[in-house]
């Protein structure tokens, strides 16, 4: 499998295909049925599906999940171009959809904010998230959006840096043109159906059964790489994405953004002293450490490790009593303090019943720079693949 350029799958922490290839051929070449729970940009089930597997993915971020549905479904190239060609002729006659954001003026020129306005009118009216080709199309709008912002292109998170400021000013980036070189580019990769049989689903790991179309999920295979803590604020790595996506895709922004695991949004002081905060603290002992220096970041890991815990439960509910986990999580600094993840996770994992198989480390090689900025002190240098089988709950 080449690997996919980030024009193509631009996704906050994606895991590289050569290692969900790995993953695959390790752990679950007699794999009957895989689930990846926080599928994110999709690697892991399109490495399964490329081999004929039963996969089915799951993530909170749609803008995840419209990357996934395009790369496991395929689509026909013909219909995709013209589907783009109707889409572009449409936004033409003037109508358009404003994007609901008070920010939205800082991100984009008014010109290019006008035609992003007027693409989504024409995607609305069109009901491109009905079919393989239009959903094709709405993803390169998608990706579409960071390149025509005022956005610095190098970093993950984005930003308006200094050189940004002076290499894109005066500069107007037209998405109908963008979109089509995109969807041209998409083609290459993701223009063939795939084999496998595939279900990629837009929900809460927690609850999967309310938005799955009341569909249980009973898997031999769990492979996944979960979020990290405090090192990638999700929604803002994707939300310029997802406020010009909301309203052609089913979700509202308000409601996806405070739901990521890991995130510092909505955070309460009664983190600190619920039922579960000694039990954290016990097997994380980091966290004490990290309370005294900063509370508020003590309550974004104090959050994290809830979450994880109530998202472990629902995947050992979906995987069946003979079937295997496998894990892929680094580590992370969080205020000054370093946050072993993977171990904290193994914690939680054993405690309910997962016996630990093995595994090994992965450094992260090649990876490019990120700008000069405050607060990549946390970069992830490498990351720890660990395997469990269940066992009875004790």
């Amino acid at each position: 499998m080449r690997s996919l350029p980030s024009r193509v799958d631009r996704y906050p922490g994606k895991m590289v295909a050569h290692l969900a290839e790995e993953l695959i051929e390790r752990y679950a070449r007699d794999a009957d049925h895989l689930l990846d729970p926080f599928c994110g940009s999709g690697a892991i089930i399109s490495a399964g599906c490329r081999r004929g597997m039963r996969v089915t993915g799951i993530d909170i971020n749609p803008f995840g999940i419209l990357l996934s549905r395009v790369k496991v479904e395929g689509f026909d190239a013909g219909q995709a171009v013209e589907v783009y060609g109707e889409l572009v002729w449409r936004s033409q006659q003037g109508d358009r959809l404003p994007v609901r954001w008070t920010n939205k003026d800082y991100w984009f020129t008014p010109a290019t904010l006008r035609k992003y306005e007027e693409l989504r009118c024409a995607a609305a009216e069109m009901k491109l998230n009905d079919s393989e080709a239009g959903r094709a199309v709405l993803l390169a709008l998608g990706l579409s959006v960071r390149r025509c912002s005022r956005a610095d292109q190098r970093s993950p998170k984005p930003f308006i840096s200094q050189k940004a400021r002076v290499s894109r000013r005066g500069k107007h980036f037209d998405p109908r043109r963008v979109i089509k070189e995109v969807l041209v580019e998409m083609i290459g990769y993701f223009g063939d159906r795939p084999s496998g049989t595939s279900a990629v689903f837009h929900c809460d790991v927690v609850d999967p059964e309310r938005a799955c179309d009341r569909h249980t999920i009973s898997c031999s295979h769990v492979i996944t790489s979960p979020p990290y803590v405090n090192a990638q604020d999700y929604f803002r790595n994707s939300k310029l994405e997802l406020y010009v996506l909301e309203g052609l895709i089913p979700f509202r922004v308000e409601d996806v953004m405070r739901q990521f695991v890991g995130t510092e949004r909505g955070l309460s002081r009664s983190l600190l002293d619920d039922s579960g905060s000694e039990w954290r603290r016990q097997n994380v002992p980091e966290l004490r450490v990290l309370e005294e220096k900063n509370v508020q970041k003590a309550k974004i890991v104090h959050r994290y490790i809830s979450d994880m815990r109530s998202a472990f439960l629902s995947i050992r509910r979906m995987l069946r009593p003979d079937g295997k986990l496998v894990l892929v999580c680094g580590d992370n600094l969080v205020g000054g303090v370093r946050i072993v993840t993977w171990r904290a996770l193994r914690v939680i994992l054993q405690s309910m019943g997962f016996v630990y198989d093995g595994g090994f480390e992965d450094r992260i090689r090649n990876r490019a720079l990120p700008p000069r900025r405050k607060g990549h002190m946390g970069l992830i240098k490498q990351e720890v693949v660990a395997v469990y089988n269940v066992r009875e709950y004790s």
